[in-house]
């Protein structure tokens, strides 16, 4: 038999909520943090066969037997480990990947094990930077004025990156790493001049899988106007995949489990290492940058029942949590909001008020929904009209509840409160449920979901529901324009290749600019589509269906040089004009301070300089 590939291995064993595993074979109850059932492997009239979520494991205290999802169906199906494997890959509809004495695929295996290897070799080096380097005084000044002192640092391997590159890479070279291992691991860039590093002068954050292995690396600046980009990511690698991870999860998998499968969830890393280090709230974690995607809430849905959001307490946290917030109840979860007050988030508010001011905010979380509600009533004052328009937006979020006991009593709460009709209302959400599951999918001959993922399921239905909507992300002009000179034409992609560096502007700030980065990265030759098709393969469904429509086939353009670089600059103008409007928008936030507000005027008005002369 073919051997499965380390990684589809790693995968299909992932992919296993063990609670919900062994509900297909036992009758399990709750038992506090745990699960209870009789044992299958002996006979007992009283349950001792335990079922531990956090730890994603099993044990019978009757007859002593125990392991993980692979030992239970090894045993309880009497299959040998290969064939457990594929059975299990089989009931989440995974793909088993296998390897026939492939060059290529072992290869692969034997760069990923290297990336990971380089990754721990920079946190040590970034680490011993922070804590001796006379050069690093200005971060660990930053770190000690925000309360995070050298134990803090040392528990979360805190580290930082010099501007200097050549110290490590000698480092690096000693112990047989060269520079394309250090590109591969994302250490390294290839620019227009070459390569170049990556993090320089930047807070490090070693990012962990739940394994505890150092995949990548999260870098803030320290100094402001060093760099517009505030964070800089580790891009995919062979073990990097920013939507797959959540920071903190290696150390909450435990204290989840045991604050009642509950989970803190913020926005960055700074704010979760707050949480576990000065409040003792160690089941928080948060996702890599402002994205929260529907991945991390199938992982989290693996390990917890209830979320709460802690996010900052300003608009723009209001609104980031809402697309969190429909991710999380999407997946199953139950959703609460920690009202923390206007202009604080967790380690800020735990600087002005204390910890004990944090805890309160986390212990008195309500429904989300119930709070969502009640700012937006603050909001509208009484208004007729903005009351009535509020009523569908409110439907729409209550749609996402998947559990039909929780969202009836959502929806009774709503009615309530915006003084509406329950049946009505209950009506207009049921009418969004039946829209979304009836309306047609975006590509029916392709899967709605990402090879070898399980469709969550509530736990009241009983049937196989048919595969959710792809809706397309939108993809700005510019990252279309840029997207297909480099799929039409191999010179073109070679020219966008050396002018990466500028292209990250547009990447960051453009719509779509996400789908554009994993097209340099991948980099399908013109015509040829075997190569297209893998790496639409790789794209989640919502980028794959924004580019199903695009031409790909080799395309004459006249001439080559002008056409990139009016494109490059049309997308470089865009960016900053994007820039622009999000300035505005925090220039009319409610309640923003004058010194602020003239900050960021000062700022619009430089950018502004930059379009009227490009324009």
């Amino acid at each position: 038999m073919a051997r499965i590939t380390q990684e589809c291995a790693a995968r299909i064993k992932d992919s296993a909520d063990i609670v919900e595993l062994l509900g297909r074979y036992v009758q399990l109850r709750r038992a506090g943090n745990s699960w209870k059932a009789c044992c299958p492997f002996h006979s007992e009239k009283t349950p001792s066969f335990h079922v531990n979520p956090a730890r994603q494991s099993f044990h019978c205290f009757g007859c002593g037997v125990g392991g993980d999802a692979i030992k239970f169906i090894m045993m309880f199906e009497n299959l040998d480990y290969p064939t457990a494997l594929r059975r299990l890959a089989d009931m989440n509809g995974i793909p088993v990947i296998e390897e026939e004495e492939n060059p290529e695929i072992a290869r692969q295996r034997r760069m990923r094990a290297r990336v990971v290897e380089a990754n721990s070799l920079a946190t040590d080096y970034y680490h011993r930077k922070l804590c001796r380097d006379a050069a690093a005084a200005h971060v660990r000044e930053y770190l000690k004025r925000r309360g995070f002192g050298i134990e803090i640092a040392r528990a979360w391997q805190l580290g930082w990156a010099p501007p200097d590159f050549r110290e490590f890479a000698q480092l690096a070279q000693s112990r047989n790493m060269d520079d394309r291992l250090l590109a591969e691991a994302y250490l390294l860039g290839r620019g227009q001049r070459g390569l170049y590093p990556v993090f320089r002068d930047r807070l490090m954050f070693p990012i962990h899988n739940v394994r505890g292995e150092v995949v990548g690396f999260s870098g803030r600046i320290i100094q402001e106007g060093q760099d517009p980009r505030k964070y800089v990511n580790t891009a995919d690698t062979a073990a990097f995949h920013k939507g797959e991870l959540l920071f903190g999860l290696y150390k909450a998998t435990g204290p989840i489990g045991k604050a009642g499968m509950c989970v803190v969830v913020c926005e960055g890393q700074l704010d979760v290492i707050a949480c576990h280090e000065k409040a003792d709230i160690r089941n928080a974690v948060a996702g890599l940058g402002t994205a929260f995607t529907d991945e991390h809430a199938k992982i989290l849905r693996k390990y917890a029942k209830k979320a709460i959001l802690c996010y900052d307490g300003d608009n723009a946290g209001i609104k980031a949590s809402e697309k969190t917030f429909r991710k999380l109840a999407a997946a199953g979860l139950e959703v609460y909001h920690a009202s923390l007050p206007s202009g604080e988030d967790p380690d800020s508010l735990i600087g002005s008020k204390g910890p004990e001011a944090l805890r309160e905010a986390i212990d008195t979380a309500r429904p989300y929904l119930e709070v969502r509600v009640a700012q937006e009533l603050a909001l509208i004052q009484g208004d007729a009209n903005a009351r009535a328009a509020l009523i569908p937006r409110m439907a729409d979020l209550a749609a996402e509840i998947t559990d039909r006991n929780r969202r009836d009593v959502a929806v009774a709460d709503l009615a309530t409160r915006l003084n509406t009709g329950l049946e009505s209302l209950r009506e207009t959400v049921e009418g969004i449920i039946r829209t979304r599951k009836e309306a047609p999918q975006s590509a029916p001959a392709e899967p709605a979901w990402e090879p070898g993922e399980e469709e969550e399921m509530t736990a009241a239905e009983t049937v196989m529901e048919q595969p959710v909507r792809v809706i397309p992300i939108t993809l700005h002009r510019a990252i279309h324009d840029l997207i297909f000179l480099a799929a039409v034409h191999a010179e073109a992609q070679a020219m966008l290749l050396e002018r990466i560096e500028e292209l990250q502007e547009p990447i960051r700030w453009l719509s779509g600019g996400v789908v554009l980065q994993r097209f340099m990265e991948s980099l399908p030759a013109p015509g040829n589509e075997e190569a297209w098709q893998t790496f639409m393969q790789k794209l989640p469904p919502e980028q794959s269906a924004a580019l199903r429509t695009m031409e790909h086939a080799p395309l004459d353009i006249p001439d080559v040089a002008h056409t990139v670089e009016s494109t490059c600059a049309n997308a470089a103008l865009a960016a900053i004009k994007a820039n622009v409007d999000q300035l505005r928008s925090r220039v009319n936030t409610p309640g923003i301070s004058l010194e602020e507000a003239a900050a960021l005027m000062q700022e619009m008005n430089e950018l502004q300089k930059l379009i009227n002369a490009a324009e």
